[in-house]
């Protein structure tokens, strides 16, 4: 029989990041939190996706200069 390894895997708290992702952890208004999060459930989206696309376009804007 194989014996059984007695290390146990660190247990993790929340959602994994989708490969070739990591989390940001960023620190902005409370008020700014909660009607990002009410417009991305309007628009069908998540902040994530919105904040990605904006970072984007922020650098691929710097490139540009």
């Amino acid at each position: 029989m194989a014996k059984k390894s007695t290390k146990e895997e660190p247990k993790r708290s929340g959602p994994r990041a989708p490969a070739g992702k990591k989390p940001l952890l960023v620190v902005i208004d409370e008020k700014t939190i909660k009607a990002a999060k009410i417009a991305a459930i309007e628009d069908g989206t998540r902040v994530s996706s919105v904040v990605d696309r904006l970072l984007k376009g922020w650098l691929d804007s710097r490139k540009k200069t």
